[in-house]
């Protein structure tokens, strides 16, 4: 019988531990950028009665052990105002990448997500050359980069920093001249001073940084649902298992204009440690927003300067909505390449289609991922 009859997937559970202890190590040896947890209740969103989104996760057993495994992560989104329950496919792994019998295991992982959620998404780092991108596209999938914005507030900790910049004898000479000389740091005093555009929002908005949410947040989630050609829904009871109050990490914005509350933001100030990307740049990542589309420049000019009133000497955000984007641009901040993935199945894109088939007025953000913003 071929390996392909006698696979099953099964939810992980205590049982599974010891097979998947024996899964890890035998994957170890390539170095994947990730394991399966050791523990099964080691879960981010453990799956709880009347939770709106919470993540399960299921193993691709053969026999008596175990050959990959997946995570879906299900929540609620809105197409326009119709809420759907939505599922991300998260973390696949299989024993393929380190032995090409296991190939198959792949597919048969989307194959399996698809038969328990057919409305799936992927959203995560990655690249639209990575496996499971050509994988998802070979299946009739969208595939499209949600972009990448930054804005320098450290010219010398940023040229000092920039790692993925910071890859060649040359380029390293080049940036280091940047910022010892100050050139670097007049350029980017230039770039924020040509390319902010504000005209004094700020003097007109009320910026307030809250524990949690509230009923406020309920009524922007109201006004924006059907402004969204699709969006995951971000009422309290969603917000607050994403971002808890007992996390403190999680820096939260109430914005207002004229004592009327008009959006929010949640952000990270993060000091790195010999990061990959950014060396040990003190970095201050939007994360999630949420606001009328024509409030979207209002909302990220308060988050901008609440993290510039920490002193972060980078500033990051992914946004997909077009008025997102340009609100980040309007603000000052450049698009730089992107790493992160968004990939609809045939079923999701087939609800955008009549909606927005650009594709310009879904608005994602990171929060919408993997979890990795919450490690």
């Amino acid at each position: 019988m071929t390996k392909t009859a006698t696979l099953r997937f099964q939810p992980y559970t205590e049982e599974g531990a010891g097979l998947v202890a024996e899964f890890n190590r035998r994957i170890s040896r390539a170095n994947p950028p990730f394991l399966i947890p050791a523990d099964p209740g080691d879960c981010w969103l453990p799956k709880i009665e009347n939770r709106k989104i919470y993540q399960e996760t299921f193993l691709a057993a053969e026999g008596g052990e175990v050959r990959g495994a997946y995570t879906l992560r299900a929540q609620p989104f809105s197409f326009a105002g119709e809420v759907h329950t939505v599922a991300a496919c998260q973390m696949p792994i299989s024993e393929g990448i380190v032995d090409k019998r296991y190939s198959f295991i792949g597919p048969r992982i989307l194959h399996d997500a698809l038969r328990r959620q057919p409305l799936l998404y992927g959203l995560g780092i990655g690249s639209l050359n990575a496996s499971i991108t050509r994988l998802e596209r070979a299946m009739g999938w969208s595939v499209q980069v949600v972009p990448f914005f930054f804005k320098i507030r450290n010219a010398f900790n940023f040229f000092k920093n920039i790692e993925h910049l910071r890859n060649t004898w040359v380029n390293r000479r080049m940036l280091d001249a940047a910022a010892y000389s100050g050139v670097g740091w007049a350029g980017s005093r230039l770039a924020n001073l040509f390319l902010t555009r504000t005209n004094g929002i700020q003097r007109l908005l009320s910026t307030e940084e809250v524990s949690g949410f509230s009923p406020w947040a309920d009524e922007i989630w109201r006004a924006c649902e059907s402004r969204y050609a699709m969006t995951a829904v971000r009422d309290v009871d969603v917000l607050d298992v994403l971002y808890p109050a007992d996390q403190p990490k999680f820096i939260r914005i109430k914005v207002s204009e004229d004592g009327r509350v008009i959006g929010w933001a949640v952000m990270l100030d993060t000091q790195m440690s010999d990061n990959k990307y950014f060396g040990n740049m003190r970095v201050g990542s939007i994360i999630d927003c949420l606001a009328l589309p024509e409030d979207a420049t209002k909302v990220i000019c308060a988050a901008a300067e609440a993290l510039d009133r920490r002193g972060v000497d980078l500033m990051l955000s992914n946004q997909s909505h077009i008025a997102w984007r340009g609100a980040l641009k309007t603000v000052g901040f450049l698009q730089g390449p992107s790493n992160f993935i968004l990939t609809l199945s045939k079923q999701v894109s087939r609800l955008l289609a009549d909606i927005d088939p650009s594709g310009d007025g879904v608005h994602i953000t990171r929060a919408d991922g993997d979890g990795t913003i919450h490690l």
